[in-house]
């Protein structure tokens, strides 16, 4: 690699020294990524440089500021480098199955370690799993989003918070425990695109809270009735919500958005038994018992 060496004049009269790099920046990663679905540098070689959010053996993402079109995932099975690293590099951009990344590196230098990571983006699990674009690539968060399938496989599940669902991916960890079906999480981590699929990608167990955070939502009891109920549940919700129906094995067995207003839930269908209900929106979770006759 080559330098150059700056001295400077420090207000105590001290010379010091810094490395100023000899590769210049071409590009930001927003214009990279260029704030649509396919990046408007395909194919072209470009000089980036931001600072490592998560990192495996073969790749690592990359984020020069926090927010939208600032991330981008990286493939290079040479350099090594470890989270909060602040680096320089030159690939060449493609798009691999849909996803924007930049490979081939052909120069990579490391200006710092130990930097801050940028501030992850809280984000409903409705928007990442419809539109989840302007965040590959970057930091997000999800709170208090239930698990709605574990059965996924390769420790994948879906998560909702009461907006709609998206995945959580195992590409940099693998959660132990594993995933609790109706179990809320809150969980951070970097966004990426597979298999026509946005997913949150955590990278250790720090990134992943179990139950509801404290202080950022309530939680109350719904009076519904007819309790017992042969064929269906009513209450009255303040909020648009989505309702989830678990039996006493905490198993989901029934979702379904429910408006605000009075609601009429048809639970003809569930077998004879006890049974949880929730109805999760981004500010509260109305909670119930009853009885299916």
């Amino acid at each position: 690699m080559l330098f150059t060496v700056r001295h400077f004049l420090t207000a105590a009269g001290v010379f010091a020294a810094t490395f100023m790099s000899a590769q210049t920046v071409t590009h930001t990663i927003a214009e990279v990524q260029g704030e649509l679905f396919a990046s408007p540098l395909i194919e072209q070689v470009v000089t980036v440089q931001g600072v490592i959010t998560s990192a495996s053996d073969y790749s690592y993402f990359i984020q020069d500021g926090s927010g939208p079109w600032n991330g981008v995932y990286v493939y290079d099975n040479t350099n090594l480098p470890t989270v909060g690293d602040n680096v320089i590099l030159q690939g060449e951009v493609i798009e691999y199955y849909d996803l924007t990344e930049i490979t081939n590196i052909t120069y990579f230098e490391t200006v710092s370690s130990g930097n801050d990571l940028p501030a992850a983006v809280e984000l409903t699990t409705g928007f990442i799993g419809t539109s989840g674009e302007p965040y590959e690539g970057c930091l997000v968060s999800i709170t208090n989003a239930a698990c709605t399938n574990t059965d996924l496989g390769f420790g994948d599940a879906y998560f909702d918070d009461g907006t709609g669902d998206c995945m959580i991916d195992d590409m940099l960890y693998t959660p132990d425990p594993a995933w609790v079906l109706g179990e809320y999480y809150s969980v951070t981590g970097v966004l990426t695109y597979t298999y026509e699929e946005y997913k949150i990608e955590p990278s250790s167990a720090a990134d992943v809270s179990i139950g509801m955070a404290v202080g950022s939502i309530e939680v109350s009891v719904i009076n519904i009735y007819p309790n017992p109920t042969v064929d269906v549940l009513n209450f009255r919700l303040n909020s648009n919500a989505k309702a989830y129906i678990y039996d006493t094995n905490g198993r989901l067995v029934f979702t379904q958005d429910v408006a605000s207003g009075e609601v009429n839930l048809d639970v003809s269908g569930l077998r004879l038994g006890t049974y949880r209900v929730d109805c999760v929106s981004k500010t509260s979770i109305m909670r119930a018992s009853f009885v299916k006759q």
